[in-house]
């Protein structure tokens, strides 16, 4: 099947919808292009365990927008899916907390001091 280039509008918007809607940051100042984060955020890429996302571009994960002297952060795919942009989602999930909406909601997608990348202890059950 071809695609053309009129057809792909209308999925990009939605994609850049949903982003919006995903969680939003306000950073002071202009970022520009290319921008090194990591130049004032370098805990982000410090800890026992550091996500392999963190050698690439921080615009794989997020969307930058800049209005005036204030720059807005979204996440490139609302918080509950992003992760399955990299990781497989058919993957049996070891996920120890049933009422978790989105793998964020215990591990950081950044770094941490836990192993796996968690947000805090938790009682680990082991299958």
């Amino acid at each position: 099947m071809k695609h053309t280039p009129g057809a792909l509008i209308g999925p990009l918007l939605l994609l850049l919808v949903t982003a919006t809607q995903a969680a939003t940051i306000e950073h002071p100042g202009v970022l520009p292009k290319g921008a090194n984060c990591s130049s004032c955020h370098a805990n982000k890429s410090e800890g026992k365990s550091v996500h392999s996302a963190m050698a690439l571009p921080c615009t794989v994960c997020h969307l930058t927008e800049t209005q005036g002297d204030m720059t807005r952060l979204n996440l490139f795919m609302p918080k509950g899916t992003i992760c399955f942009a990299c990781h497989e989602k058919s993957a049996p999930l070891q996920c120890r907390s049933p009422g978790a909406k989105a793998c964020v909601e215990c591990h950081d997608s950044h770094s941490s001091s836990r192993p796996a990348l968690l947000r805090e202890q938790v009682d680990v059950l082991r299958p």
